[in-house]
């Protein structure tokens, strides 16, 4: 990975290139959002898949929810996501959720297309540093069934602003029960993993991402 030298997204180094895709082959039959779930296919076809794959170690592949979208097997997780289509573009739902009548025509989950972005972030890394070293509070939080951005990633990038630890690793709980692991950094960093948690941990770990976002948010140790 030293070849590499930071540009994992679109590497002109060849050596950096042929272990990227080394790594892509091993990954290539585990849910990268979650290790331990079935491997689902799209459910919308795209044929930028392959290119997109390498890219998904700096940023999430987003599966697209549109037209409406093929019906994935109700044992993946993104089969709620499927639903999710034809519950939001109910008339009822949508009058329930007082949207006008006109003003939307469809509603997707994710739109990959049409975005008025000029330029892309590569990383957020310096921003992140600049903003804790003022002191404001920060809570940064992982699933620890994520292998898009595994929180070890995180936590080395954390690690590397050289911050003194203010309170060392331990497990935090909830309904007595370990929930995660938590580490806490001079200038109010507080970083955290929830055990059991996929890429977006509140969408199958809601109870645990709730106790932890209402301890940091009281003021309260995890």
């Amino acid at each position: 990975m030293a070849n590499c030298k930071g540009d994992y997204v679109s590497p002109t180094n060849k050596l950096c290139a042929d272990v990227l895709q080394t790594i892509k082959n091993l990954n290539s039959e585990v849910d990268s959002k979650d290790i331990l779930q079935p491997v689902c296919p799209l459910d919308s076809p795209n044929p930028g898949r392959d290119a997109l794959a390498r890219r998904s170690l700096a940023e999430e592949h987003y599966y697209r929810i549109s037209d409406p979208p093929a019906e994935p097997s109700s044992r993946c997780f993104e089969y709620r996501y499927y639903l999710s289509y034809f519950w939001a573009n109910d008339n009822a739902t949508r009058a329930a959720l007082g949207v006008k009548e006109g003003t939307v025509t469809e509603w997707v989950r994710c739109k990959r297309s049409g975005f008025p972005y000029t330029y892309d972030v590569p990383s957020s890394i310096e921003y992140h540093f600049n903003l804790t070293t003022r002191g404001y509070r920060a809570l940064v939080y992982s699933g620890d069934l994520d292998l898009t951005i595994p929180f070890s990633g995180t936590h080395a990038w954390i690690r590397s602003f050289n911050f003194s630890i203010a309170d060392d690793w331990r497990a935090w709980h909830l309904d007595g029960q370990a929930a995660g692991f938590t580490i806490k950094y001079a200038n109010n960093l507080t970083f955290a993993t929830v055990k059991g948690g996929r890429h977006a941990a509140p969408g199958n770990r809601p109870k645990e991402c709730f106790a932890m976002a209402k301890r940091w948010l009281d003021n309260k140790p995890l």
